[in-house]
């Protein structure tokens, strides 16, 4: 008998390389994210210390609000694109309904939206909503005279958190049950501001 029995083994796969971790990472997406979020952050907060040098308290609290609903509404937007499906909007794209094609793009960049919703706008707005809220509370304690500056702080600060908390659990639920209404009007309101689309008409030459 022949000893050699390996041709009636058979081969063995070839492992496959793993990805290396730099390799999954989208850098030109990183890049990107990084610079947008410091210019965000920079026009945010000269945006809320220049205003809130000129408004008396009550407008500074509007102030203050604005820039939490600023990370409310963009955390639902972005829990929004990630739980909607893309089939009813591949069928509006067909039939070039407006804003169907801007929400096939949202939801197919699913993962960018919701990096750019949840963790650069959401949590810069958390930030300069912190801040602007410390100033407002010094604010008061100039307006009123009042020494105890730190105790108006941590109630001005505890109070823009609980609010902050409460409303985004109120959006989460908007976002997960509404998410195609959401992402809908999303794509309208994108498209309306979009250049150089499909859907503008275009303006004949007069002769």
């Amino acid at each position: 008998m022949d000893n050699n029995q390996s041709g009636d083994r058979p081969p063995r796969p070839k492992k496959q390389k793993r990805p290396s971790f730099f390799s999954l990472v989208n850098w030109k997406w990183v890049a990107a994210a990084f610079i947008s979020s410091i210019s965000i952050s920079i026009v945010l907060s000269l945006l809320s210390s220049e205003l809130l040098n000129y408004l008396n308290v009550f407008f500074s609290i509007l102030i203050l609000m604005f820039f939490i609903l600023i990370g409310v509404v963009f955390d639902i937007i972005g829990l929004a694109v990630t739980k909607a499906d893309i089939a009813p909007f591949n069928s509006m794209a067909a039939r070039k309904v407006r804003g169907g094609k801007k929400a096939v793009e949202l939801i197919k960049n699913a993962d960018r939206v919701s990096s750019f919703c949840n963790d650069i706008i959401g949590d810069i707005s958390g930030i300069v909503s912190g801040a602007t809220a410390t100033a407002i509370a010094i604010k008061i304690c100039t307006v009123t005279s009042n020494t105890n500056e730190i105790w108006i702080n941590l109630i001005i600060c505890g109070a823009v958190s609980a609010l902050t908390v409460g409303l985004k659990a109120i959006g989460k639920a908007a976002g997960l049950n509404y998410s195609k209404n959401i992402v809908t009007a999303v794509a309208l309101l994108l498209s309306i501001f979009e250049k150089n689309t499909k859907h503008t008409p275009r303006k004949k030459n007069e002769s």
